[in-house]
């Protein structure tokens, strides 16, 4: 009978430590793609977000355009302008009760009616001088209308707001003594760097309450207080969350309520001479189609803007919340 000495399988601890060592740099290497997967994946949503508030803005304004279109009437000089009733969500002010009215007086019971050019729901098309050729010559309308003052300030401070929404007045508009809001005067430095960035003051938050016409009520919210012209709207919003004695409102569970746009417009150039090139010594800018820039925002913060206004204390350069994150741009036709 012949004995067998028998070695038990197993590894050794150099081989375990290789092991270890290979499984440690596999697992870093996908960890190292999470980031990338990421960012791709928010820029992927931002696109889509970007995408479909253009477009939704874009017919809003065609919209606007064929059915509740007017133009100005009494402005100094004869002049005329083209304007009427951009509604979207994101506009807080309540439909005006006589749109055709643009010189109506502010203040009073007539405070949320009158003053059409104020109100974030007036879109007024630019113009620029007759027969012009020079870009520089040509203003942009931003919307909503760029203000100095914050949104809360009194009518009165509005109304003397003069290098912000005086600029859309009757008396401005009149003279022909109009702003440009994308010169460079309003180009502010940018938090992160590289080139200037236009000063948007204000923006058309989108997923808001509008305001309402006397004697009708908002809703009221997960708090037990009535919800305000402002507010993101109930169905984007979490459950409320019980703390003792109080109750809180939890943050909105839809990214919608985040993204906010605003827009410009400006007479587009067009072959006024036949010769099939768009050049400035020879084309004018058309009275019929307009040049739409709109430009999508993220987290957009009103105080950080208002302290970036040009002319404020200090150098403030304009955040990163308030930096467009797309921007398109397409034609408007009349």
């Amino acid at each position: 009978m012949v004995l067998r000495s028998a070695r038990r399988a197993g590894f050794t601890i150099l081989e375990i430590l290789i092991a270890i060592v290979v499984l440690v740099l596999g697992i870093t290497g996908i960890i190292a793609l999470f980031p990338t997967a990421i960012e791709s994946g928010n820029k992927t949503v931002e696109d889509s977000y970007a995408a479909a508030i253009t477009q939704s803005v874009g017919d809003s304004l065609t919209v606007g355009l064929r059915e509740s279109r007017y133009r100005t009437q009494g402005l100094a000089g004869g002049r005329q302008y083209t304007y009427f009733v951009f509604n979207h969500d994101g506009v807080l002010d309540q439909a005006p009760l006589n749109p055709q009215d643009f010189t109506a007086a502010s203040g009073g019971t007539a405070q949320k009616q009158g003053a059409l050019w104020r109100r974030d729901y007036c879109v007024i098309l630019p113009q620029g001088p007759p027969g012009n050729r020079s870009a520089p010559a040509e203003p942009n309308f931003m919307y909503p209308v760029p203000s100095m003052v914050l949104d809360n300030a009194s009518e009165a401070q509005k109304d003397g707001d003069a290098d912000g929404l005086n600029q859309r007045n009757a008396g401005r508009l009149g003279s022909g003594n109009l702003v440009d809001n994308l010169a460079v005067t309003f180009m502010r430095p940018s938090s992160t760097g590289g080139a200037l960035s236009p000063w948007v003051s204000r923006v058309y938050n989108l997923g808001r309450y509008r305001d309402l016409p006397d004697g009708q009520e908002l809703p009221m919210g997960p708090t037990g207080t009535r919800m305000q012209k402002g507010d993101i709207r109930l169905e984007y919003r979490g459950d409320a969350i019980v703390t003792g004695a109080t109750t809180e409102a939890t943050i909105a569970l839809d990214p919608y309520p985040t993204y906010s746009f605003a827009f410009t417009l400006q007479r587009a150039r067009v072959d006024t001479n036949g010769d099939g090139r768009l050049t400035q010594a020879d084309d004018e800018f058309s009275n019929s189609l307009y040049t739409l820039r709109v430009m999508i925002f993220k987290n957009f913060d009103r105080l950080a803007a208002h302290e970036a206004r040009p002319g404020a204390t200090g150098d403030v350069s304009i955040p990163r919340t308030n930096i467009r994150i797309r921007e398109f741009v397409t034609l408007l036709a009349l």
